[in-house]
């Protein structure tokens, strides 16, 4: 018992130690006061359409709910959004059924984890309905919706996945509206950012500029933007890949396309991903989830990643 009492109180002192220490350990931005960042595994390590809260200056993640896929074949998710206009959030579900793959509209309860298919994306096509493929969703503060997929951009009908094309317009999986502004933006996959400047009534975008890095690999091929979200202080924060096969989070500006700020891999054990959604403070706190807390619960979920690492490290090498 002594030996066992040591062992604790060793175990002890040494999580107090890396808790102190915890602040020093972040390498990234912190997300606007208040907001809260999710993001949808695309990786085998857990079940399909798992959600992850995301704590932003690290991408340390830890997961809501085990998923509700059951795609035996893999279920993967591009672009999420928030709707601020009925408090509920989407993302582009992707399944395989062996030969042919399907993109369905999907909202996810971000307190259980628990994903609803609404439908596939369907334009009606007057006689001729026909399934699209969707790439990426976007909703503007007063819940107008938007998609993009194979170049063409779309309207979207939250309630039954329906789409009725607008223009041509760019191949992007990255695309958000600026929840202070409504302003829409896409970065194609090699980090080039467009914003739109009348969604509502033209195509037409801006090029804003070039995202590069020495450290950020972007050769629209192989690695590239994967997913885009703008929080309420006005930081866009991207899905990157990795020649690795895993994800990386980055934040910047339209003023710092040249200096953007790396967080890290997305991790508890590290994996792949092209989703990430943010929700602003306001509606938080709206869902009665008490903020005060949040410094607290993000260090507890940190710990545990770092008390539970050797069990998961152990767990992958035994499967």
């Amino acid at each position: 018992m002594k030996i066992l009492s040591a062992a604790l109180a060793t175990a002890g002192a040494f999580a107090l130690a890396l808790a102190g220490a915890a602040p020093a350990m972040a390498a990234g931005r912190d997300i606007d006061p208040g907001d809260s960042m999710y993001t949808i595994s695309c990786d085998d390590i857990y079940n399909d359409w798992q959600l992850l809260s995301v704590e932003a200056s690290t991408a340390v993640s830890t997961g809501i709910g085990d998923g509700t896929g059951n795609d035996d074949l893999g279920g993967c998710a591009n672009q999420p959004a928030y709707d601020a206009s009925t408090g509920k959030s989407y993302y582009v579900q992707i399944t395989f059924d062996g030969e042919n793959v399907h993109w369905a509209l999907a909202s996810v309860n971000v307190t259980t984890g628990a994903s609803t298919t609404v439908a596939e994306f369907l334009w009606e096509n007057g006689e001729f309905p026909t399934l699209v493929r969707i790439d990426a969703i976007a909703i503007a503060p007063d819940g107008t919706a938007y998609a993009i997929g194979d170049g063409t951009l779309w309207s979207l009908d939250l309630t039954n996945a329906t789409v009725e094309p607008i223009a041509e317009t760019l191949n992007a999986q990255a695309f958000a509206s600026d929840p202070r502004t409504g302003e829409f933006y896409a970065i194609e996959y090699g980090g080039d950012v467009y914003s739109f400047d009348d969604i509502a009534n033209s195509p037409a975008v801006t090029f804003v500029g070039s995202i590069t890095h020495p450290d950020l690999d972007l050769d629209g091929d192989v690695t590239g933007v994967r997913a885009l979200q703008i929080d309420g202080g006005g930081t866009f924060w991207i899905v990157v890949d990795t020649r690795e096969g895993l994800s990386d989070l980055w934040s910047f500006t339209p003023a710092t396309l040249t200096s953007p700020v790396l967080s890290g891999l997305f991790t508890d054990d590290p994996f792949f991903t092209q989703a990430l959604l943010i929700i602003p403070g306001a509606a938080l706190a709206a869902t009665g989830a008490d903020l005060s807390l949040a410094p607290y619960l993000a260090g507890g979920a940190a710990l545990a990643v770092i008390a539970g690492g050797a069990v998961l490290l152990i767990r992958r090498r035994r499967a």
